[in-house]
């Protein structure tokens, strides 16, 4: 099992998850900005090096939004596993320069930048 600061082993049946990200670019009623990285198979550190890009938004919309990134445990054809999730608000960061950093997840709605 992966090291894990909870006491019980990452997934309820003891095995390493099938971690993926997915953003949202909230508010976002119809999901269209819904973005998914592949799955990375059986791993308490995956590592994703992907680039989000959103053609069509002006910058001063997207300095209104919250980036929520959520990763996910796929566990099968309906039933995904939320392992943390965490909201960054767009007008934190500076849009015109590359954003590298750490962000704490939490669980569902107490995300922490």
């Amino acid at each position: 099992a992966c090291p894990h600061p909870a006491p019980q082993p990452p997934l309820q049946d003891g095995n390493d998850p099938d971690p993926y990200v997915k953003t949202y670019l909230l508010p976002d009623p119809q999901k269209t900005t819904k973005r998914k990285t592949k799955v990375a198979r059986k791993t308490c550190n995956p590592t994703y090096n992907e680039m989000l890009v959103y053609d069509g938004i002006p910058r001063g919309d997207l300095e209104q939004r919250e980036l929520r990134l959520s990763v996910l445990s796929e566990e099968g054809f309906w039933e995904n596993i939320l392992l943390g999730e965490v909201g960054i608000r767009l007008r934190d960061l500076d849009l015109a320069q590359e954003k590298m950093g750490w962000f704490a997840l939490g669980s569902r709605g107490h995300g922490t930048l």
